[in-house]
């Protein structure tokens, strides 16, 4: 089997808009790895419908149905290191200009669906996906009283990879049409970390008041923070529940590695550890999850939670973290 180098067999659009010129008889490679003793990319094409493409050995299978409408299957389980990730997350780039350029994208221990400016996660018990993406054939209908002939709406073939060319119509069997609507109207309702802002306005006011008052706070200055003076068209379902706080952290009074920027933060829940330290859990809007507290040199300490954290109570988060029983008191450690 003759052996042929191609760089663009790492993206997906480029398999299917050449589907038929790749042969049966040539291993089509690239990116030589010397750690994996082999190329990073191989293209194999099994017969006239089918295709093997190997990522880091890892198989997706492209199999064509008909003249416009091809299958595509990924087992994204098998993607689990970040080189893996990151290559199976170029093979699905897209043409789209607007908010992100590829369709799938990894974030905290989750993989996402991103529709342009819908992202959808995937549920772990569902990533082996199969997808449907179909060449835009040459439809029109008929407009009347003109009798003009006009093409099909977009929307009756699904998200454009590439516009006018190829559009992926199904995700495991659901069409993405109804898969994009039911989603808009999800994401029409007030996100989480705004109904908590809300709920706890009154207690993160008196929270804020305190940290200010310990000088571990301060109220930010117009220089210290550029402003957005304009939000374009395109822009304003993004920013529809967008908020900024008045206060920032003086980060000469912060203590540990990791804590959040403050701007955009939320106290979902306070408690105390019996003494004289105050327990705060902050919530942000990139659904991350902090654990803070005041300690008695009035300085803030904070450390990250894990995700699967993000609405448990302090009490949970202890109880959890440290596996402390009914008898033992919480924050007695």
């Amino acid at each position: 089997m003759k052996r042929q180098e191609n760089p663009n067999i790492q993206y997906l659009k480029y398999i299917l808009q050449n589907f038929d010129n790749f042969l049966s008889d040539t291993e089509y490679v690239y990116k030589k790895n010397y750690k994996l003793r082999d190329y990073e990319y191989i293209l194999h094409k099994l017969n006239y419908k089918t295709i093997f493409m190997y990522i880091y050995h890892n198989k997706i299978e492209i199999i064509k149905e008909n003249e416009n409408k091809f299958e595509v299957t990924i087992n994204l389980n098998n993607f689990l290191t970040i080189a893996e990730m990151r290559r199976i997350t170029r093979f699905m780039k897209t043409e789209n200009k607007h908010y992100h350029n590829y369709l799938l994208w990894y974030y905290r221990g989750t993989w996402h669906l991103v529709l342009g400016n819908l992202i959808i996660p995937i549920r772990y018990n569902s990533r082996l996906i199969k997808l449907i993406i179909i060449k835009k054939p040459k439809k029109y209908y008929l407009t009347l009283p003109e009798l003009k002939m006009k093409p099909l709406p977009d929307k009756e073939y699904g998200f454009p990879i590439i516009p006018n060319d190829l559009y992926l119509y199904e995700i495991n069997g659901k069409k993405v049409e109804k898969i994009i609507e039911h989603y808009k109207k999800k994401y029409k309702s007030m996100p989480y970390i705004i109904r908590v802002k809300l709920q706890n306005r009154k207690i993160e006011y008196a929270i804020y008041k305190f940290l200010v008052n310990r000088g571990i706070f301060k109220r930010y200055e117009k220089n210290e923070r550029p402003l957005v003076f304009r939000i374009y068209n395109d822009e304003i379902i993004q920013h529809a529940w967008y908020f900024t706080n008045m206060y920032i952290a003086d980060l000469k009074r912060i203590r540990g590695g990791r804590f959040p920027s403050f701007f955009n933060t939320v106290i979902q829940d306070y408690d105390d550890d019996g003494v004289n330290q105050i327990l705060i859990k902050f919530v942000t809007i990139l659904n991350e999850t902090y654990l803070c507290g005041v300690d008695y040199s009035n300085n803030l300490w904070c450390m990250r939670l894990p995700g699967f954290m993000y609405k448990y109570k302090i009490k949970s988060v202890y109880k959890t973290l440290y596996e402390l029983d009914e008898k033992t008191k919480v924050f007695e450690f």
